[in-house]
């Protein structure tokens, strides 16, 4: 879903059929933008075969062949086809990309008028997956590793061009079939200083960076925070991991530029290096596994990034949009964990039921929770005598622990838990709750909502 675009565009053309040179000007400022048009009547009629692709926003994707061989081209819609405020964005679009001359960046032909489409980028085929549709297919760490390398590179190279791409995600960046090589793709929201052309907020929701959402003037740091959530995605090991997290802090805190990101990169990977070395060397000497939690602790490598409360809860989040969650108080005799939570005008998506996060309750009897995807960790009800019941929304069953910490159902639950405590589970779901840890559960029942 695409945020409301502001572009605070006031267009002077004096005549267009006669002039190459376009004054954009912004509320307060005014800035030239170097648009050159082709001429008006100039019609490519070499494109056949000419299929639509897909239509989003103001654009249409058109493929063609031309010459023996495929091309995509970008057009307007054909209600705004005429309309110049939209054609200076296409025209700005095309200058950019016609800069961007970098293997992993999207290649771009022509600007020109197509028979039945007006004036369309004429660009490189593709023949590939969005690197979203490539990521539901399994594929070796050490590929996954490759592609983040490419898709770095990329956007080092576009932002040492003085350009913000502005709506990085996985749909807009593609590996190709043949050799697996990423290509960025849509700089249909890029800004560089020399437009003054859609300087308001623009982005897909979950990828967007907060300050984005308040306005603020783009900065590189804007793709760096989108770069983290798909850095996320990937999943990689965890130097990408801790990288994500800082791409994800507050602007201040946040990598100054991609360099600044790759070289930290490296420094982690040989740092992790060095401690696996180490650690394998404390595996040989002695007892490896209580010397190395306590020479070396993940918790503290991790950055809170907002921790609130709402209702009888409390969350923390440590970036990426989501929230781990534990009781506020110690009133309740029922609590409800929501599925996500909104906070300073942003959703959060509930990931994790914190260690010992409903421990000390005495008035706790029943706990719900939510029809999403989450972790639970150790000793969530410990000294909380009166629970009595777990009723899960959700039909899969919750994970023990996550990617750092490994959890046994024994180090959630008190023995005596497992005899005391009825789970209740969505109608159709009994079956993979029994075969789960959550098994070991001798009361699992079934409701229908």
């Amino acid at each position: 879903m695409y945020l409301a675009r502001k572009y605070y565009l006031c267009v002077l053309i004096n005549d267009i059929k006669q002039s190459s040179r376009k004054n954009c000007i912004t509320k307060g400022m005014e800035q030239t933008s170097d648009f050159i048009f082709s001429p008006e009547g100039e019609v490519s009629g070499q494109f056949s075969e000419m299929t639509e692709m897909a239509s989003s926003g103001f654009n249409v994707l058109v493929r063609a062949k031309k010459s023996g061989q495929w091309w995509v081209l970008k057009a307007l819609k054909s209600d705004i086809r005429q309309v110049p405020e939209y054609r200076y964005l296409l025209q700005k679009e095309y200058d950019i990309l016609s800069r961007l001359q970098h293997p992993n960046v999207v290649k771009v032909d022509a600007l020109e008028e197509v028979e039945g489409y007006g004036m369309c980028i004429v660009m490189e085929w593709i023949d590939g997956d969005t690197l979203e549709e490539w990521l539901a297919h399994p594929h070796k760490k050490s590929e996954r590793k490759q592609i983040a390398h490419q898709l770095i590179d990329a956007l080092e190279f576009v932002h040492s061009q003085q350009v913000v791409h502005r709506d990085l995600k996985l749909s807009n960046v593609m590996v190709t079939h043949n050799g697996g090589t990423v290509k960025l793709i849509d700089f249909g929201f890029s800004d560089t200083d020399n437009y003054a052309v859609l300087k308001g907020p623009a982005g897909t929701s979950g990828y967007v960076s907060p300050e984005q959402m308040n306005g603020m003037t783009p900065d590189v740091r804007n793709d760096i925070y989108s770069l983290g959530i798909i850095l996320q995605k990937m999943g990689l090991g965890l130097s990408y991991r801790l990288v994500a997290k800082r791409c994800l802090r507050p602007l201040s805190h946040r990598f100054a530029n991609v360099t600044d990101l790759r070289q930290h990169l490296h420094t982690l990977h040989r740092r992790l290096v060095a401690a696996s070395v180490f650690l394998l060397l404390l595996v040989v000497g002695c007892a490896c596994v209580a010397i190395y939690n306590k020479v070396y602790s993940p918790a503290t490598i991790y950055d809170v990034v907002a921790d609130f409360k709402v209702g009888n809860l409390e969350y923390t989040s440590w970036g990426g949009g989501m929230v781990s969650v534990k009781a506020a108080n110690q009133q309740d005799s029922c609590i409800e964990i929501p599925a996500s939570v909104k906070y300073q005008g942003m959703t959060y998506k509930v990931d994790e039921v914190e260690e010992k996060a409903f421990a000390h309750q005495p008035r706790l009897r029943c706990l719900v929770l939510p029809n999403t995807e989450f972790h639970v960790m150790k000793q969530i009800f410990l000294g909380s005598p009166q629970v009595r019941s777990i009723c899960f929304r959700c039909s899969k069953p919750p994970v023990l622990g996550n990617d750092i910490w490994s959890v046994k159902m024994s180090q959630v639950f008190d023995a005596v838990a497992f005899d005391s405590i009825v789970l209740y589970v969505p109608q159709g779901s009994l079956a993979a709750y029994r075969q789960s840890p959550w098994g070991r559960f001798k009361q699992i029942h079934e409701y229908d909502d």
